[in-house]
């Protein structure tokens, strides 16, 4: 794992430990108006309607940090998620790597020491020549063309590369928070 991403995942926790503080404060404090709304709701109606609001006003707040809570665990999630299927590749790529190794061994023991007839493939390919489509030739060319208009102006947005921009998201919203 890169040291970016686990600055990252820290990142994440202490953002997550910072709102569920934020929510623990906003929770007491929406006792409290309620216990200020319950006093002064016969003595001072005016009062116990500001209390009210401000009541209404905490609780909001607390389903928006509930909301940004769930997705900072999801972005977690898919951060490992990510990791996993990186740490995955990684293993396939090693082990088709000793396949290769293994099948380029085999080749050249069962292939060393036979000559072939130079006449014999020069023939067999002129035959394969000639029995070709033109269409399969029209086919790749179109093939050429499309991925060549695709890749080079038009990159594809990687998984990875949304988490990045989500957690960027995040972050400023945290901020905006503080």
């Amino acid at each position: 794992m890169k040291c970016s991403q686990r600055e990252e995942i820290e990142k994440l926790a202490e953002g997550e430990e910072l709102l569920m503080k934020k929510k623990d404060f906003l929770k007491k404090k929406i006792e409290q108006e309620l216990l200020f709304v319950k006093k002064n709701s016969r003595k001072n109606r005016r009062v116990a309607l500001q209390a009210l609001r401000r009541k209404k006003c905490y609780e909001k707040h607390v389903r928006h940090i509930d909301c940004a809570v769930k997705a900072l665990r999801s972005a977690h999630e898919q951060i490992d998620i990510v990791n996993k299927v990186n740490d995955l590749i990684k293993d396939i790529t090693e082990e088709q790597d000793g396949t290769q190794d293994m099948s380029d061994i085999l080749f050249t023991s069962v292939s060393f020491g036979v000559e072939f007839d130079e006449d014999e493939l020069l023939a067999e390919l002129e035959r394969l020549e000639r029995n070709l489509d033109e269409g399969l030739f029209e086919k790749d060319r179109t093939e050429e063309r499309v991925s060549a208009t695709a890749s080079p102006s038009h990159p594809t947005k990687t998984e990875e590369d949304q988490i990045e921009e989500d957690l960027e998201h995040l972050r400023r919203w945290l901020n905006e928070l503080s």
